[in-house]
This record gives structure tokens, C-alpha cells and sequence, in this order.
């Protein structure tokens, strides 16, 4: 069995990294997942068997599970070596985590490396050295977020993905904080100094929807939590950085299923 080293919890999300101890058997085992997780391989390599299809799991590569999900590991014969830093979404329901079942439907269970893997990667880094929540959110909510789709992109070099990651940071935390402002992606582009073509190509390499999309989904989320708050949908509507209120009660709707008034209801 593999040693669980817990290293960061809160009621919304649980970190842990494990390995496996050597005077451990090296048999191959199966298990049932209980939980969503995104186990990122730090180091090591294993075989992983799910529905009928395997895998060779290895350095950067993202093992997701899910409750019910049966899965069978085993190496190669020379003993388990992989590490790997596994989040746990505990607050997976109540979000509505994966609610269309895409990843149960496609049996995907690896997401490969690249360069979206490792900025999310840097999330949980984050969320572990500064004790940062919504970095260890952000990465929960993405990493099952869509069912990879073909070859991962070439990685940067070092030296780029940490230039490129900077900049996309300061776009995100900015979107964040001033989601009611009127921004652009070429506001964005400017203020970290590359064009708007190359900043938005890079930005939804790394956080998997172009600015505007990213820009649209914080809205949302902030006019979910002011709605439940006990703020109005007019008032809502505009607080939130929408300035028709049919297109934030369609757009709202399709993000969660039912019109805000319902919401607030």
C-alpha cells in the first residue's frame, strides 16, 4: 500500500503526497476510488489499467480517479517508484463538479503533461508554500474541467513556461479582483507587454479558455455568490460587470443550469 503524507486541508479540498515505502510488496493492486482526484507524478513511472484501457503513467503525467471508478496499478518489475501529489475535490457535489460525467463517459483517466498540467501544477505549489486557497481551488476546478483533446502542445523550456506563467498570473488575479471593469484582452496583452495574438494563444495554453471566456466564468461565479448573498438579479447583473440583463440571465443559466431568479428564489 502506498504512505499517505497528508500535507494541506481545508473543508473544500485535501492535499496529500504519497510514495511507496521500500520494504512494501511490490504486487500489482486494484482499488475503487471514493473520491475526484488529480494525482500529479512527481517522479516514477506506473502502468494503470481503467475500464478496459491502460496507460503508462509517468513523470507529469495526471492520474484522475472518480467515485466508483475501478483501476488496477502495476510497474514493470522493478518495484513501484512514483510520488505523486494528489488533490482530493471533497467539496466535488455541492459544486457540481464534472456534472455532465465527461470524464466517466470517455474513460479518461491520464491527462498527459503539458503545459496547462504544469501551470496547474504551480497552483497546488502555491497553495501549499503560501497557504493560498484559491490557487488549490483553481487548480481542483480546472484539472477535470475537459476531456483532453489530441497530443498536449510541445512544453516551453523552463525558462519560458516561468515568464509566460507570470504573465498569465497577473491577467488571472487582475480578472479576478476586476471582473466588473470594463477589460479587454488587449488591456491585458498590453500591461504584460506581448501582443494581444501571442498573450491570448499562450493564456489558453495554460488555463484552457481564451481571456474572454476565463473573464466570463468569473463573472459568473461572482454573480452566483452575490445572488446567494441576497443581492437582487438587476443589481446582480450589473455589480457583476453585465450590462443587459437577458444576456447575463441566458449566459447564467447555461453555467448553472437555471436562471438566476431561481437562484434567488
Amino acid at each position: 500500500m502506498a504512505r499517505i503524507i497528508p500535507l494541506w486541508r481545508t473543508p473544500e479540498l485535501s492535499i496529500h503526497r504519497f510514495d511507496h515505502p521500500a520494504e512494501q510488496e511490490d504486487q500489482p493492486y486494484e482499488e475503487v476510488a471514493g473520491a475526484f482526484m488529480a494525482s500529479f507524478v512527481e517522479t516514477g513511472a506506473f502502468d494503470l489499467e481503467v475500464g478496459g484501457a491502460g496507460w503508462r503513467v509517468g513523470t507529469g503525467d495526471v492520474m484522475l480517479s472518480r467515485p466508483g471508478m475501478r483501476f488496477r496499478a502495476s510497474h514493470d518489475g522493478r518495484g513501484f517508484n512514483d510520488v505523486c501529489v494528489s488533490l482530493t475535490y471533497l467539496a466535488a457535489a455541492e459544486d457540481r463538479f464534472d456534472s455532465a460525467l465527461s470524464w466517466e463517459k470517455s474513460n479518461h483517466a491520464v491527462v498527459r503533461a503539458s503545459n496547462r498540467t504544469r501551470y496547474l501544477r504551480r497552483a497546488l505549489e502555491a497553495a501549499l508554500a503560501d497557504k493560498q486557497p484559491m490557487a488549490a481551488e483553481y487548480c481542483a476546478t480546472e484539472i477535470f474541467r475537459e476531456v483532453p483533446d489530441g497530443a498536449p502542445a510541445p512544453l516551453f523550456s523552463d525558462r519560458k513556461f516561468r515568464w509566460y506563467a507570470e504573465r498569465v498570473d497577473y491577467a488571472r488575479e487582475r480578472m479576478t479582483r476586476e471582473f466588473a471593469e470594463p477589460l479587454t484582452a488587449s488591456d491585458l496583452a498590453r500591461a504584460v507587454g506581448m501582443s494581444l495574438f501571442h498573450f491570448s494563444r499562450v493564456f489558453a495554453e495554460l488555463t484552457g479558455a481564451p481571456p474572454h471566456q476565463f473573464l466570463l466564468r468569473t463573472r459568473l461565479d461572482a454573480a452566483r455568490a452575490m445572488i446567494r448573498g441576497g443581492r437582487s438579479v438587476t443589481e446582480t447583473c450589473h455589480a457583476s460587470g453585465f450590462n443587459n440583463l437577458s444576456h447575463f440571465t441566458r449566459s447564467f443559466a447555461r453555467r448553472f443550469g437555471a436562471p438566476p431568479s431561481r437562484l434567488s428564489a
